[in-house]
């Protein structure tokens, strides 16, 4: 049985999904596609690598002539797959090789193609073919306030800690955090609602949200 979607759900999911094909801050739009199709690989596989092996290990898994690195490959599709298993050495490890900012945006592709495909697999909707690449280079757009922070492993813009972690990680690569708020506006709460506890698009309170939240988090042991 299908479900029936929103209609500004849908718009958003299409917006956030043809989105992956425009060139980003440090990827092109041909390594942020071929980075999403590891990232859905990932999520679709039905017996996924395990969290320790590495898809660049794998002969075959990778084609010959990738346009992103392999250590990038690596990376978004252990996030996709194993995001529980992240470890900060792990990700001192991506950074060093690809930078912290260029990590950021991976996190945004994969966190972008989990959305999409996981609603669509819920719902019992077919699956969305990848759009084409778009020529052109990445932005490479640093802030300019960019700083350390406790709540995060990644450089945050200032100021620091005084926002949900889970937000705040992405402020580094302002393409990315607003394609977050755009996909959680229409899949959770809009930001301007946040502190109201009863907001409600008529269909879930805003209690019975939080529970569905809170126990899909502790089902897929969620740290956060």
């Amino acid at each position: 049985m299908r479900a029936e979607v929103r209609s500004d759900l849908a718009t958003v999911h299409r917006q956030a999904w043809d989105a992956l094909a425009l060139p980003g801050t440090w990827w092109s739009g041909a390594q942020r596609v071929e980075l999403a199709a590891t990232a859905v690989a990932a999520m679709t596989d039905t017996s996924p690598m395990p969290p320790w092996t590495a898809p660049s290990t794998v002969d075959g898994w990778l084609g010959a002539d990738l346009a992103a690195p392999a250590v990038a490959h690596d990376a978004v599709y252990r996030i996709a797959a194993h995001a529980g298993t992240l470890s900060e050495a792990w990700y001192v490890h991506v950074a060093d090789e690809l930078g912290d900012l260029a990590y950021v945006e991976i996190v945004g592709i994969a966190s972008t193609v989990a959305a999409v495909v996981a609603f669509r697999r819920a719902a019992g909707l077919e699956q969305w073919e990848l759009p084409r690449p778009v020529a052109g280079e990445p932005s490479r757009l640093v802030p300019p306030d960019l700083v350390a922070a406790e709540l995060n492993w990644v450089r945050v813009r200032s100021p620091a800690d005084q926002t949900a972690a889970v937000v705040q990680a992405y402020s580094s690569v302002p393409a990315e955090h607003q394609r977050l708020w755009m996909l959680a506006d229409a899949q959770y709460i809009p930001n301007l609602e946040m502190m109201d506890p009863r907001w409600t698009r008529g269909t879930l309170s805003r209690p019975q949200m939080e529970l569905v939240a809170a126990r899909v988090s502790q089902l897929r042991e969620c740290f956060y």
